[in-house]
């Protein structure tokens, strides 16, 4: 017989079984619902039941039923994952899709997923991307007051009534579908099953049971990505107050640090490396965290050492190395003592260091040369992974399984500690340059003005550096040659602001667009001159050698 998941890391129980076990645990929104706007920002456990019971009430009135695939494309907010919820509470598969994927990817993405029903927003990036679907198509559903072309209000269906209880799915039900940043071209849509996404919430119900924490938990991650569902399942199943933060603007994140008053923060490492002007400027703001959480890519240590230098006495960051595919795969604890970043005894002390994989949850192996099972320990090659988050297939693409390992597309190494060290995507990698990550966290520490630094290979030339400074400060040529000293060489520097480089739905940068930015033209440096000289006159230049 067929076994089911635990129901408070299931979505189609999760949110009902929260308000019976905890009650009236607030939760907090940095926008308001589109969908029920007269919620307001300001929810509990018990609203959100009743409003995901009213959500999907209303799509079952749409004429979505068990078996069906809901396509959501809106704008970020906890619509996301209501909707998700409201899905599965009826037994449908919600597929969720940032509508930044854009007008190219987006279509070929409805191929893939072949939806019964797309529900969007008059967004104009959701109009944008919905614009060259062939007619005929799934029927769609708009959420919010504004009138979307070709679409139906939902909120304008009779609801349905006598909705069935909610099932606890079996383990291999078809659970949720999300999509991966693609930072290369085209997402794919990741599947996971009850048992997978029961995996991805694991991790943090665990730590959280072990750490007996009623602290106040802020999330700011995509609402489309399958972390951020996992988190909000895991924070209902532990019973903790949730702020939930969709734009990571320093402004914004200063705003509901100050509202919620968290002990424990998870975003992203491009986010948290702009909070680090709330860790100068404000460090009130920060002093009740106790906990930092960053996933899917490595930290840089100066970020790491800043934030934790304004959290609470004996404050930790933990990072988090993983995918949508895999979930959680390694992790690393760093913790504050007397105000100065502290390892325990032995730890490893490189930067580019993940940690270890999750004792009983996941397992890492290093690729070898030549088709090799292996490569040993302290020989770099591509990772490898195992957990039990590891997505059951795509939908309409080839895996990425290698004998039964998850290739995870990075480029890394297992110390001799059996930790594991991540240098960059392979798709990155910089001929006779070790790691361009490694390079980054080099740059960002010698020039504590910067608050981004991304290198961007470029055929032809030596890597262009993308470099952000607080205020959009012009960057000081003499605080360029002393950062650059020493290192492999770079390309003149391109100045430019935050919003200007090239990010996916979680806010990773889109190197291979930004070369072709860089390369046209379209991405100049937003100072007459600078390090470089004078910048942003024509397309950048790719054939220039030696350091800048």
């Amino acid at each position: 017989m067929a076994r089911s998941v635990r129901g408070a890391l299931a979505l189609p129980t999760a949110p009902a079984l929260a308000a019976r076990r905890h009650g009236r645990v607030p939760i907090l929104l940095d926008t308001p619902l589109d969908l029920f706007p007269e919620a307001g920002p300001a929810l509990d456990y018990v609203r959100l039941a009743e409003l995901v019971e009213s959500a999907a009430r209303l799509l079952a009135g749409a004429g979505i039923g068990p078996g069906s695939r809901v396509m959501v494309v809106k704008r970020p907010s906890f619509d996301v994952p209501l909707l998700a919820f409201a899905c599965a509470r009826i037994g449908a598969v919600p597929v969720l899709v940032h509508p930044g994927v854009g007008r190219r990817s987006l279509p070929v993405l409805v191929e893939r997923a072949r939806p019964e029903a797309i529900v969007t927003d008059a967004c104009a990036d959701s109009v944008a991307a919905l614009a060259d679907l062939p007619a005929g198509g799934p029927p769609r559903w708009s959420v919010g007051a504004a009138a979307v072309p070709g679409a139906r209000a939902l909120r304008g269906v009779r609801a349905a009534v006598g909705l069935p209880p909610a099932a606890v799915p079996f383990r291999q039900a078809p659970q949720l579908v999300t999509h991966t940043s693609g930072t290369t071209g085209v997402p794919k849509l990741v599947l996971q099953s009850a048992a997978t996404f029961a995996g991805q919430c694991g991790p943090q119900a665990v730590i959280g049971r072990l750490l007996r924490a009623r602290d106040p938990y802020l999330v700011c991650l995509s609402p489309v990505h399958v972390r951020t569902v996992a988190a909000v399942v895991a924070t209902l199943a532990l019973g903790v107050p949730l702020g939930f933060l969709t734009d990571p603007a320093p402004a914004n994140a200063a705003r509901m640090l100050g509202l919620v008053r968290p002990g424990f923060v998870e975003t992203v490492p491009n986010a948290f490396i702009r909070w680090e002007e709330i860790a100068d400027g404000r460090p009130d703001l920060l002093a009740s965290v106790r906990m930092f959480l960053s996933t899917f890519d490595a930290a840089h240590p100066r970020t790491v050492r800043t934030l934790l230098a304004a959290g609470r006495p004996g404050a930790r960051y933990v990072q988090i190395y993983g995918q949508s595919e895999t979930g959680p795969v390694a992790m690393r604890f760093h913790r504050r003592a007397a105000g100065l970043l502290a390892r325990r005894g032995g730890a490893c002390a490189n930067g580019r260091c993940v940690g270890r994989p999750i004792p009983g949850h996941s397992r890492v192996r290093i690729g070898g040369a030549d088709g090799a099972p292996r490569a040993p320990r302290g020989t770099p090659g591509p990772i490898l992974a195992k957990s039990w988050a590891t997505t059951p297939r795509y939908l309409g693409t080839p895996d990425q399984r290698v004998d039964g390992w998850w290739a995870m597309g990075d480029f890394g190494a297992l110390s001799a500690r059996g930790c594991l060290h991540l240098y960059d995507r392979i798709a990155d990698r910089e001929p006779g340059v070790e790691s361009l990550l490694a390079l980054e966290d080099t740059l960002l520490d010698r020039a504590p003005r910067l608050t981004e630094a991304v290198l961007v290979p470029m055929p032809g030339g030596p890597p262009v550096p993308l470099v952000c400074t607080r205020g959009d400060v012009p960057l000081e040529e003499g605080l360029w040659r002393a950062a650059v000293a020493g290192l492999p060489p770079l390309a003149p520097p391109v100045q430019c602001r935050w919003d200007d480089i090239p990010h996916t739905a979680t806010w990773k940068v889109k190197r291979a667009e930004a070369a072709e930015r860089l390369a046209s033209g379209r991405l100049m440096s937003i100072t007459a001159g600078g390090p470089g000289g004078p910048q942003g006159a024509g397309p950048l230049r790719t054939d220039r050698k030696g350091p800048s």
